[in-house]
This record gives structure tokens, sequence and C-alpha cells, in this order.
């Protein structure tokens, strides 16, 4: 008899689960599954809830390399990937010891700037004064151009009357009546010609000034080249001052210093000599002004006011007087600064004035030595 449809598919979910259960059991090794005579595998179908559960399984089923686990853990798998601390740390003495230096440098660049600034500056005024030498002679080139000209000129209109004198005496040769008038033209050419001779000598002087005056010129740019050539400090363009001893460009001008201990060790260190040279023709007034902070009088100047003549060079060596100087038994070392001022005045009222740094130090004990 033929199976409906629904027949079917039962027949087939139950073959299927027989086949489950079978397989479940051979794999778990439960007695419930037995093979006959034939080697045939069943399943005890007599009580098959009970065959299930209270059957013996003859092959338990283990994950042993999950159980090794279990028992002996790998403690490397547990714990946690934490990375390895940086330790490679620069250590503080070095760092502080460059912050110390990175500051020194700094202080040095603004000391440079300032005297980069300075030297710019001095620039720039020598090159207005180069180029308002050079539109004079410019002028002066142009004037003796002028003046050459009319010279020409003149020496043409010279030339024209000598050669007309010539034909008029010529002409009172041949010809006798003519006499008289050609002596009474002569007359007049003749006033003619002191007159233009009157005219050249008048603008031979006036080119004698001219170059009179260009040599004056040409002669205060050798003045003041030379004092320049000197190697101190120029001051308005004819006077150099030089101190010694010199220290570097960043140094005082002047410098002193005293040891705060009972020795009360002194000494001068920059400046104590100053020496004024006057390269032009003319004697020049020199006056000299100092400054100080308060209480710390450490210098005096043995004369502030005097005159150099032309030429000449004039020594000053200053003199020290600690005695003026106020300071404490202080655990440390203290810098006043204060200037020197020196004023130039030349013949014709011009005047110039200069600054230099002054320093003085009150040293403590250790760092008496060097500035």
């Amino acid at each position: 008899m033929a199976l409906t449809s629904l027949e079917s598919i039962n027949e087939k979910i139950e073959e299927k689960r027989k086949k489950d259960l079978e397989s479940i059991l051979m794999i778990s090794g439960s007695d419930a599954i037995t093979k006959n005579e034939f080697g045939v595998t069943l399943v005890d179908a007599n009580n098959l809830a009970s065959s299930l559960i209270f059957k013996n399984l003859s092959k338990p089923k283990y994950d042993n390399e999950e159980l090794v686990k279990a028992i002996d853990v790998n403690i490397i798998e547990l714990k946690p990937n934490i990375p390895t601390p940086n330790l490679d740390l620069i250590p503080k003495p070095l760092y502080d010891e460059q912050v110390l230096l990175v500051e020194d440098l700094r202080k040095q660049l603004e000391a440079l700037n300032v005297i980069v600034t300075d030297l710019r500056s001095q620039i720039i005024t020598l090159q207005s004064q180069v180029q308002t030498e050079i539109n004079n002679r410019l002028s002066i080139e142009q004037l003796n151009d002028v003046l050459a000209n009319q010279i020409d000129t003149l020496t043409g209109t010279i030339n024209d009357f000598t050669g007309q004198i010539s034909t008029s005496l010529q002409k009172s040769v041949d010809e006798s009546i003519l006499r008289a008038s050609l002596q009474s033209q002569n007359a007049g050419f003749k006033a003619q010609i002191e007159a233009l001779i009157q005219q050249i000598n008048s603008l031979n002087s006036i080119i004698e000034g001219l170059q009179s005056q260009l040599g004056a010129v040409r002669q205060q740019k050798e003045i003041e080249q030379a004092a320049k050539g000197l190697g101190g400090t120029n001051i308005n363009k004819i006077v150099s001052v030089e101190f010694s001893t010199k220290g570097t460009p960043n140094d005082p001008t002047m410098a002193y210093k005293i040891k705060n201990a009972r020795d009360d060790a002194k000494e001068w260190v920059y400046g104590r000599n100053l020496k004024i040279t006057n390269t032009d023709l003319e004697p020049v007034q020199i006056t000299i002004a100092t400054t100080f902070a308060p209480n710390q009088r450490w210098f005096s100047v043995p004369r502030s006011s005097f005159q150099i003549s032309a030429g000449s060079t004039e020594e000053i060596t200053f003199t020290e007087t600690p005695g003026n100087t106020s300071y404490d038994k202080r655990d440390k070392t203290v810098f006043y600064s204060g200037t020197i001022s020196i004023t130039v005045t030349r013949k014709d009222n011009t005047t110039e004035t200069k600054s230099f740094k002054t320093t003085l130090k009150i040293a403590h004990p250790k760092s008496y030595d060097g500035f």
C-alpha cells in the first residue's frame, strides 16, 4: 500500500532521529547501543528512555587540551600586554646645566644684537657723509667745467682781437691815410683787451678760491681719516680717545673690583689710563663727566675740563677712591654700573659727546678672580 506524503515525511524524520541517536550513543560509548551476532549496531529498544539514562558509558570523552589548561594554566596567556616604560630620561643636573647654558647664550645674543644695531647706525651715518662729499665734489667739478668754458671763450675772443689788431697794423702800414683811425681803433681794442684781462684775472681768483676750498675739504677729510686710523673711539671726527687696559667688546670700558672680605683686596681691571689725541689743525676743548651708583664713587678724574692743542696728545690716569664706596659683607657678588662721558668742542663750536660704560664689582671672596 502506497504511503501518503505526510507519512513519507514522518518516516524520514524517524529514520533521521534514529541515526542521530545512534551517532550520539556511539560517540559517548553508551551500553545502550550494542552489536548483534551479525555485527549490526542496535539500540536497546525495550525501554528507550531508561536505556539512555541508566546505561553505563564505556568510553568517556574529554577535551584533553582544555583539561590540561584547567589544571596547569600558563600565566603568559592570562598576563595583559603591558608596554615596557621608557626610562631613557635626562638627568636633572645635566638638564639644569643646559638651561643655564641656553640663558647665557641668550644674553650674549642680546649683547651682540645691540652691537650690530650700533654698527648699522654708524654705517648709515658714514654713508650719508660720503654721499654729501660726493655731491660737493660733483658741484665743484661742474663749476670748474663752467669756468674752463668761459676761459676758452675769452681765449677765442682774445685771439680774434689779436687777429683784428694784426690786420689793422698791416693796413696802417699799407694805408697811411687811415693810420689815425687805426690807432684810435687800436686804443679801443687795447681797452677791451685790458677789460678782458681783468675778467680773466677775476675768474682766475675765483678758481684759486674754489681750489683752496677744495683743498681745505680734502685736508679736513685727511684729518678725520687720521683720527679714525688711530684705532680708538672717534669723537667729533677729529679726536681719538683710547682707554687701557682693554677687555673684550662685551666688557665695560672701565672696571674695578673689591674683594668683600677682611683682607679687602682691590684692583683696576680695565680702563685706568686714557689717551686723547687731537688730529685737527686747531685746538679743541675736552670736558669729562662721570655718573655713579649711589655711594659708589670708586674713582676720580684728575682734570675734568682742559684744552688740547693741534696735533697733540694728552694722557690721563684716573685715581682710584675705594674709600668712597659703600658695601656690606654680603654672601654674594654685586655689580654697580655707571658712565664716563667725554665731550669734544671744536673751534667752530661744533660739539659731540660719547659715553662709556663703567662697572664696580664688589666680589664674594670665591668669585674675586676674573670679572
